[in-house]
């Protein structure tokens, strides 16, 4: 299957292995230099990326004091480094600062379905079924693992999702087992009609390419819409009509319809969607969907919780309307991003650490070949941080207001790495932007690796 670089890159994160979900098959088949230059302001050693010694954490307490959300991204997404380090983070503030929700970059309603059969499955079950293929590995199977576990406490860690892509057939059938308790064939087709609907979709995207300007590709997500479309309003409406007695079919579960109509009503924008042919608008249009999604979370699914979110860092940073991106050879503006449209709402309540590398091996988002990173030029983010001397480099932006020696660099723009919209591999200096207008706070890890298969 050809791939084009037109593609949204966080959307084709599955397109090429979407199809290998539906039909069950697997989908995988140094030392830091030593500082020359001023001290790093605000630097902290991350002594262990994995584990439960949380002793190079307790610095994070007096920083996430009163803040009810705490982001953590990623430049890259398959970096089996990024999913220790984070189980390590999410572990430490659930069990010491009272974070109880962590929320993936993947389908809202997929993780629902995962919480309500969680008892009954095991952690790769729940990681296979909840979370988008480009984390399923033995780094992040540790979190879920971890969820599990924390299940049979007084103090479960709940798992959610804030995504509004197909992320595995398990929400499928769990609407079509909603649907059933009030009528078994209307449930039945609706398991059938939903995987079709996913499976012709994805046939476009495969063929042409996402925010393709191709005729036959626009003809083709034509057909796509409205075929499906009008059928998946009839499930709403039909939901919508029945919102009592379905309700009725689960006392123990008070937001279940909702969860399920956001679920089909994010099948209809998802496909919507699919006819943007600005790249730039595509992010944007799915973006204030997660935004949404996340405030739903907070308000009225997990109402007084403190959340964590798990995400590229491009959907988290703050103000990512003025990060700089270089694409196809051009610089231009990225896009507003979900990050943007919460820091927007909640301020200082929330704490956005960016994740960085700075050398090591990988491989791509959708083709998994491998390719080399690093180390990353002079001058860079990267290794400006690395001057730091240690191996793994945890620093604090929040705390600093105005610019001195030490901190000079945090308050001006600076190029960093990453795999941009477009992208499958990691560029080195492929965008430019503040530190202290995008991040509360940086990690970079000196040496990353390939993730570990799963299964």
């Amino acid at each position: 299957m050809s791939m084009k670089l037109n593609w949204n890159r966080r959307v084709i994160v599955i397109l090429s292995l979407l199809l290998v979900l539906l039909y069950g098959q697997n989908v995988f088949a140094g030392n830091a230099p030593k500082s020359t230059s001023k001290p790093l302001a605000d630097a902290h050693e991350i002594k262990s990326l994995s584990g439960e010694d949380y002793s190079d954490l307790a610095f994070l307490k007096p920083l996430l004091a009163g803040k009810t959300v705490v982001s953590l991204g990623e430049n890259f997404h398959r970096v089996a480094e990024y999913a220790s380090i984070k189980t390590k983070m999410i572990k430490y503030l659930h069990e010491e600062l009272g974070f109880d929700v962590i929320a993936f970059e993947s389908g809202l309603g997929d993780a629902e379905f995962i919480n309500k059969q969680a008892d009954q499955m095991t952690a790769t079950k729940m990681m296979q079924y909840s979370v988008l293929p480009v984390w399923h590995s033995k780094e992040t199977l540790e979190l879920f693992n971890y969820i599990k576990k924390s299940r049979k406490t007084a103090k479960p860690l709940e798992l959610a999702g804030f995504d509004n892509q197909f992320t595995s057939p398990l929400l499928t059938y769990g609407v079509s087992d909603f649907i059933s308790t009030q009528d078994k064939e209307y449930g039945k087709t609706f398991q059938q009609f939903d995987l079709q609907a996913i499976t012709d979709f994805y046939e476009i995207m495969n063929k042409y390419g996402l925010a393709s300007e191709n005729k036959e590709y626009t003809q083709g997500m034509e057909q796509v819409i409205q075929r499906n479309v009008p059928e998946y309003e009839k499930y709403i409406q039909y939901i919508k009509e029945r919102r009592k007695q379905l309700a009725a079919a689960y006392p123990k579960d008070p937001t279940i319809v909702d969860v399920v109509l956001k679920s089909l009503e994010d099948r209809v924008h998802f496909l919507q969607d699919g006819l943007i042919t600005n790249v730039q608008e595509s992010y944007e249009a799915r973006d204030r969907a997660m935004a949404e999604h996340v405030e739903w979370l907070m308000k009225v699914r997990y109402p007084g919780k403190k959340v964590i979110l798990w995400a590229h860092n491009d959907h988290l940073a703050k103000n990512t309307s003025d990060i700089r991106v270089l694409e196809d050879g051009k610089w231009g503006n990225s896009f507003k991003s979900m990050g943007e449209l919460l820091h927007q709402k909640l301020k200082d309540k929330m704490y956005v650490v960016g994740f960085f590398m700075n050398r090591g091996k990988t491989i791509s988002i959708t083709t998994m070949k491998p390719f080399s990173v690093g180390p990353m030029p002079k001058g860079s983010l990267e290794q400006t941080i690395m001057q730091s001397g240690y191996k793994n480099t945890f620093v604090d932006l929040s705390g600093h207001t105005k610019a001195k020696a030490a901190n000079s660099w945090m308050f001006k723009p600076i190029y960093a790495a990453e795999d941009g919209m477009t992208s499958e591999v990691i560029v080195p200096m492929s965008m430019r932007f503040v530190p202290k207008e995008q991040f509360d706070a940086l990690m970079v890890i000196d040496r990353i690796s390939t993730p570990t298969p799963a299964y």
